[in-house]
């Protein structure tokens, strides 16, 4: 663990949400977002690698990053937030950089979120855009962080159910993959974010009247025969851990190409942080992974 990374736990730890340490704050939390969640996003003035633009798409806004005739391929992003908390700049500057490198053009959908909306509109949002992917004939690659990774993951779970061709690559960092939280975290050494109660409240409002265990918004439960070649990250200061490992074993029971990188001491989405080494490197193996040189 690089002493960068030793900054950043140390800065998570000190702003450390308080919603993250009960229902009740994590209920406090959702009405609060519920009287802004819907609002326009605005995209954060900064110099980019790329062309960055906000599109209306399929009744979502779309933040498209290097839409350019001369683009190889094709990215969904699906943005972390305990499907409750919007995109944020670290998300932004992530997939600028992604696409510059990679020659892809970028959606990251600012999909409806919790509590106001459930996982049912944003499946619908996700497989009209991706059917539309499809069209252009170039390789996609479905992808998220936390709450976003853990549904990229159950989407492609979803697209096998319903008989649709998979991605070329699904990526997941730090995926939610269970938002029932039922697994053992006392496992996880140290988590300077994570509250299993709260996370398990706001799980609940984005499964909406679902069962929490359902594929659909816990993919760790679903069928995974026919997902297509898959990287995972995840640190081991992370309290998904445990259950992302799970996944992992779970995959190479079903003969999924899959590879598990695992950050030791590094914190919940740690590709995602910048300026930090550990950071630069997990990224460094996306683009690879993205363009088949790994």
């Amino acid at each position: 663990m690089s002493k960068r990374s030793k900054i950043v736990e140390y800065a998570l730890e000190k702003k450390h949400p308080k919603y993250f340490d009960s229902v009740s704050g994590a209920q406090e939390h959702m009405r609060e977002r519920s009287l802004e969640e819907d609002e326009y996003y605005e995209i954060p003035k900064m110099i980019y690698h790329t062309k960055v633009e906000s599109k209306d798409m399929f009744g979502c806004q779309m933040v498209i990053f290097n839409d350019v005739e001369d683009i190889e391929r094709l990215v969904i992003y699906l943005h972390g937030g305990i499907y409750v908390d919007e995109i944020v700049l670290p998300h932004i500057s992530f997939c600028d950089k992604l696409a510059k490198k990679v020659n892809a053009c970028v959606f990251a959908p600012i999909y409806p979120l919790a509590p106001n909306h459930t996982y049912e509109e944003t499946y619908d949002i996700v497989e009209k855009l991706y059917k539309h992917l499809l069209t252009l004939e170039k390789p996609i690659t479905i992808m998220g962080d936390s709450a976003g990774g853990g549904l990229a993951v159950a989407f492609c779970e979803y697209l096998a159910a319903n008989y649709l061709p998979q991605p070329e690559n699904l990526i997941g960092i730090s995926p939610w993959i269970d938002i029932s939280m039922s697994g053992d975290y006392d496992e996880v050494e140290f988590d300077p974010i994570g509250g299993v109660d709260a996370l398990r409240e706001m799980g609940k409002a984005w499964a909406g009247e679902l069962d929490p265990k359902d594929y659909r918004v816990s993919p760790l439960f679903g069928d995974v025969d026919k997902l297509p070649k898959t990287t995972l990250f995840v640190g081991t200061h992370g309290i998904l851990y445990s259950d992302i490992c799970k996944f992992y074993e779970k995959l190479i029971e079903n003969d999924i190409d899959v590879e598990l990188n695992i950050g030791e001491g590094m914190n919940h989405v740690y590709p995602v942080y910048p300026l930090v080494p550990e950071s630069k490197e997990a990224f460094n193996h996306i683009v690879d992974v993205i363009l088949n040189q790994d």
